[in-house]
């Protein structure tokens, strides 16, 4: 018996030197015996009766070799209506040629002989029937070992096969023996499941002649051929198990070498398969995005429909939408037909001061039947900034305070979608909100700051709208704090002398405070007084709260102080759009928004604007930085005569206007880096303003 082990061990290392065959040599080989003549196969359906074979087997040998049974029922087999009598010829043809000639001869020649069965099959068929055909002989092998013990006719049949001995006398041996040639048909079938996807990738997406598919069209017969030679090596080396079972097992190396070569053709043609995915990925994308580009060029549309879907999500399989703060509330898009649809774009660092200002607007819109419009959170997340679990955490933080509907989740939206946002609609850092029509025409590409500054009077929401505000607004006080102060208002109604001042130093502040409350004695005026912050650390803040407590008006809410800056650059963002210029011909409404910008970009200096009730007509509003303004209250005997015969806040106008001097420093200061003006002209001296870069860190 050890000569006729000895001499099939011998049989196996002359086998060796057709593993190293020149490839292109082979490549020719193999290509030669194809001859496809359109043959079609449900490759799917086999490969999953396959796959479930290979499952039952491999826990099947535990089972076996432990004296255990599995039991199993398969779902591969629901809905097949089974093979046709063409494919079940070839299978047991196949099933024949792998049991009859693998005992003995070259595994070269038995792996081209199949290939030449397999003619007139595409190559990922090749593989499947191939696959498919060992199946059947594997599968019956350990059937018969899995029911002998129970079943007379198994027993009877497992006798002959000598499977007894095999489990009961060398089951140390032929374990580890079976578990690799599992482990090979396992990278096998992986193998052929890839061959199989190239198939049935989308020809509308991919052609033959992409870069992905050349690529792999060379590896895929070369693939299939390593396959085959894999199953006629493990055919051979079942039936040297059965044929030695009484003797130490032969050498394994062949296995081992096959799971390697078909494992390193598995990674190769999953990194084409790969690009092929990235290749459709990408014509998928700018069919998205060309789609996108072509419904807004043809709107107006009968409703926002299908506008809104493209955006929101397009698919039927789930309601899209929830209410933020009410999430058993979910909708569909066609919850918005026949609305204006504002959608909020922000990423997860939307402030709070943004989402309760907004939430103020929104609900007193419910009240109003006349604003038919609702709102859409589009959260954009960028899978950089924050690990997975801190971002979900902050997107439900943020949902649970909006009370308008809100995406359920950041990954519905279409990287195209997500790409159009930022190219078209210019998105970056900054919330934007994107006002569609009822139609699904574009109202406005950010309608953001027509909310800031006029609420839902800006309704609908369109740039004619924007324009026909600005038609009818006057620089006035009511302008600059409407919305933010009802006690601000009243005063307004009143027709009191207001003044609103802002700045850092605590000395001058003071300073200011004293003077103004004096000069108002003097000239027998009833003079009211808010300091005006900015956003700055909660012990400043506390500081200079203490300071100004109890003498004049205070905003302890830090989000009225965010509003009114954010009304004010809205302001200035409002009227560059629409073409306003700063020049001394140019807007006056824009020419005073750029002055209290500068002040706010000033803050150490101090700065004060001074009204009479709305302030609405000439000189009704005086304004000037910190020591131009102290100065003009400290000459007041110099104007007192003026102001009593043309009014406070006129005289002091005149004052100073009549007191202006050429020598100034402006600096504007703008957060982010979204509509930032190219070129600011300084409202002083009309000349173009040097730009700057700030970087800023404040965790206080």
């Amino acid at each position: 018996m050890a000569s006729v082990v000895a001499a099939k061990n011998q049989q196996m290392i002359r086998r060796r030197p057709s593993m190293l065959t020149d490839d292109s040599e082979l490549l020719n080989q193999i290509q030669g015996t194809h001859a496809y003549d359109g043959r079609i196969i449900d490759t799917e359906s086999i490969l999953l009766i396959i796959k479930d074979i290979l499952h039952l087997v491999s826990p099947g040998i535990d089972g076996i070799f432990n004296g255990e049974k599995h039991a199993g029922e398969t779902a591969a087999l629901t809905g097949f209506d089974g093979i046709q009598d063409a494919l079940a010829f070839v299978l047991n043809k196949i099933s024949c040629e792998l049991s009859n000639k693998c005992s003995g001869g070259e595994n070269h020649a038995s792996a081209m002989e199949i290939l030449n069965v397999l003619a007139n099959y595409n190559w990922d068929a090749k593989a499947v029937i191939a696959l498919a055909s060992f199946s059947i002989n594997y599968g019956q092998f350990w059937l018969v070992a899995n029911l002998f013990l129970d079943d007379p006719l198994a027993k009877s049949v497992a006798i002959l096969k000598q499977f007894p001995d095999i489990i009961d006398g060398h089951s140390e041996v032929m374990k580890p023996r079976f578990e690799m040639i599992n482990g090979l048909i396992k990278v096998s079938l992986e193998l052929t499941r890839s061959i199989a996807e190239f198939r049935s990738l989308p020809s509308k997406y991919i052609s033959d002649d992409a870069e992905p598919i050349i690529a792999a069209s060379t590896c895929i017969p070369m693939a299939v051929y390593w396959i085959i030679r894999s199953l006629v090596a493990c055919s051979s080396q079942v039936t040297e198990i059965l044929g030695f079972s009484q003797t130490v097992a032969s050498e394994t190396w062949e296995i081992s070498s096959l799971a390697h070569k078909i494992a390193s053709i598995q990674d190769s043609l999953k990194t084409q398969l790969d690009h092929c995915f990235t290749y459709i990925g990408e014509k998928k994308h700018d069919e998205y995005y060309q789609m996108l580009v072509h419904l807004f060029e043809t709107t107006p549309h009968l409703d926002n429909q299908r506008v809104l879907k493209h955006i929101i999500y397009l698919k039927d399989d789930l309601l899209p939408l929830e209410v933020g703060n009410n999430r058993t509330i979910k909708v569909g898009v066609e919850a918005l037909r026949g609305k204006t649809v504002l959608l909020l774009i922000s990423d997860v660092e939307m402030s709070h001061d943004e989402i309760l200002i907004l939430s103020q607007i929104y609900q007193e819109s419910r009240r109003r039947p006349e604003y038919r419009y609702e709102i859409v959170w589009l959260p954009l997340v960028e899978k950089t900034v924050l690990h997975k679990e801190q971002q979900e955490h902050r997107l439900e933080e943020l949902r649970s305070k909006m009370p308008w509907y809100t995406l359920l989740h950041p990954r519905l939206l279409e990287p195209a979608v997500v790409e159009y946002i930022k190219r078209v609609w210019r998105f970056s850092k900054k919330p934007i909100v994107v006002a569609i029509d009822p139609q699904g025409k574009l109202a406005s590409p950010n309608a953001n700051y027509m909310m800031w500054i006029w609420g839902n009077s800006a309704y609908p929401f369109t740039q004619k709208q924007e324009l026909a505000l600005w038609d009818h607004e006057e620089w006035r006080l009511m302008l600059v704090v409407n919305g933010i102060d009802k006690t601000i208002l009243n005063w307004i109604n009143d027709n009191k002398v207001i003044c609103l001042y802002g700045g850092e130093d605590m000395q001058w502040i003071h300073n200011f405070i004293t003077m103004a409350r004096n000069v108002a004695n003097s000239a027998r005026i009833e003079l009211e007084m808010v300091y005006i912050g900015k956003t700055m650390s909660t012990e400043r803040a506390k500081r200079l709260h203490e300071a100004v407590a109890g003498r004049t008006h205070i905003w302890t809410d830090p989000t009225s102080t965010w509003y009114f800056w954010t009304r004010i650059e809205s302001m200035m963002y409002s009227k560059r759009h629409h073409g306003a210029t700063t020049k001394e011909t140019g807007d006056h409404i824009l020419n005073e928004v750029m002055n209290v910008l500068t002040f706010g970009g000033s803050e150490e200096e101090g700065w004060a604007m001074f009204s009479q009730g709305s302030g609405l007509g000439v000189g009704q509003m005086a304004r000037a930085k910190g020591a131009a303004m102290m100065q003009g209250l400290v000459e007041y005997g110099t104007w007192a005569n003026e102001a009593r015969e043309k009014g406070f806040v006129v005289a002091l106008h005149d004052y100073l206007a009549g007191h202006h001097t050429a020598e100034h420093c402006n600096r504007l200061i703008l957060p982010g880096v979204d509509d930032i003006p190219e070129t600011v002209v300084c409202t002083e001296c009309s000349q173009p303003m040097d730009k700057y870069f700030m970087y800023r860190c404040c965790t206080d």
